[in-house]
């Protein structure tokens, strides 16, 4: 079994730990042991774990991944059609049904990948998406 990667985000100007107490950190730091989060704690990290990457978060506050628990990542493709921009829901709806019964596979990947890159770049880490569209396979 390979050996775990501890990832040390030291130096933090904050370091909200979101636990019960809603704790705050000052010049905190997190330890981070594969994709779980292992150690936070304030000022220096006891000298005594091997640690096999480092990152300086001087200046910056240091925060859990955010959750975005309702998306259609699909229809990141789709809104900013100008015909349904200002639009009422069933409006909006009953125009994008047309668009969206063209949608292939290929079309939901890229939308979902799009959508995911915008969620990461605001610091959402976990989402559930709302996928109602089922593109055809293409024959052939």
């Amino acid at each position: 079994m390979p050996s775990a990667l501890r990832t040390l985000l030291y130096n933090a100007r904050l370091v909200a730990a979101m636990d019960d107490r809603k704790k705050e950190i000052l010049d905190g730091y997190v330890l981070v042991q594969d994709e779980r989060i292992d150690v936070v704690g304030e000022g220096t990290l006891p000298g005594t774990l091997k640690i096999d990457r480092t990152i300086d978060m001087r200046g910056r506050v240091v925060l859990p991944g955010f959750v975005n628990t309702h998306h259609h990542l699909p229809q990141t493709l789709t809104r900013n059609v100008p015909r349904v921009q200002e639009a009422p829901l069933f409006k909006w709806l009953q125009d994008l049904y047309e668009v969206w019964r063209g949608t292939d596979a290929e079309a939901v990947d890229a939308g979902v990948r799009v959508g995911l890159g915008e969620l990461l770049l605001t610091g959402c880490t976990t989402t559930s998406d709302h996928l109602y569209l089922f593109p055809r396979a293409r024959s052939g």
